[in-house]
């Protein structure tokens, strides 16, 4: 009987694997975290549950090496094809789109302005955004809502402005959000009032905490994101007009890359001196440098 016929049937299949893991690591070694993070979250968890094949190249079960094999070439498939559009995938997230989406409705505004009142809040509204673009799109939702679409400085721009009444009709106080677009690439960012309940959830520890060194800022707002992102944005010009905007009332600044949005919302009549605080903050974070690294240099 010849002796291949004693040979372990596994033999085979095992130096595939072994072959088939080795190339596998060899290709996950050339990205980085933020190619992984970049996938959309059905492709990241779906390649995760193909990788998870790994854990089977020592099994003794031949039908679960079998299992492996058919599960890892297709990760290593997957892998290569993604990896192949990495030059276009880094242009795409590099882009500055264009346009830029309305901010959403407050839910809180609604027809409680009495006529007269309406009529003065969208001239003030109207004469506002007409001083920074005489050529900006203005769309008034009743006499209590205005959106209007527009460019500062070569930026665009989308502002809502949504009215706030007291029981008797009259102009309490002024919703407003302004929003331009920014690049994928940009890092992630959020800024909001520092209220007592934060500032409690700190102490003990339940928020982390990241502070750029200036403690008239750093006791006003907190900062959720990367110390990368605080130090890249919050550079002190730009402080100083969010301290200027806080003159009126203090905004909530979000910078959303899933979406490649910036926006800033606050709540006051529609003051010039805040919107070109807003604009001026708007538009230093749309134009910094954005980068993206998914393949490891070097």
């Amino acid at each position: 009987m010849p002796a291949d016929s004693y040979r372990d049937p596994q033999v085979g299949i095992r130096a595939r694997l072994a072959d088939l893991e080795s190339r596998i690591r060899d290709r996950e070694a050339e990205v980085t975290g933020d190619f992984w993070d970049s996938l959309d979250a059905h492709v990241r968890e779906r390649m995760s549950v193909l990788r998870d094949a790994l854990e089977l190249v020592t099994s003794d079960s031949f039908e679960e090496l079998a299992r492996a094999e058919g599960q890892l070439s297709t990760y290593e498939g997957e892998l290569d094809r993604l990896i192949a559009r990495l030059p276009t995938i880094e242009e795409e997230w590099l882009a500055v789109p264009d346009g830029v989406p309305d901010p959403p409705a407050d839910a809180d505004a609604g027809p409680v302005l009495s006529p007269s009142e309406g009529h003065d809040f969208v001239k003030s509204f109207e004469t506002l955004v007409r001083e920074r673009d005489r050529d900006a799109e203005i769309v008034v939702d009743g006499w209590w809502a205005c959106l209007a679409r527009f460019h500062s400085r070569g930026v665009p721009f989308a502002l809502r402005s949504a009215a706030l009444a007291n029981g008797n009709g009259q102009l309490a106080e002024v919703a407003m959000q302004l929003v331009t677009s920014i690049p994928r690439a940009t890092p992630r960012l959020v800024l909001r009032h520092e209220t007592f309940l934060i500032s409690f959830g700190k102490a003990l520890g339940m928020k982390q905490e990241i502070e750029v060194g200036d403690t008239s800022f750093d006791g006003l707002f907190l900062i959720e994101g990367s110390r990368l992102a605080a130090e890249r944005f919050l550079v002190p010009s730009i402080r100083a007009h969010l301290l200027a905007l806080a003159r009126f009332d203090v905004p909530t600044l979000e910078i959303d890359p899933p979406n490649r949005t910036a926006s800033l919302r606050w709540n006051f009549e529609p003051a010039p001196k805040a919107l070109d605080a807003a604009l001026r903050i708007l538009s230093f974070i749309r134009e910094a440098h954005a980068e993206v690294h998914f393949r490891k240099t070097g």
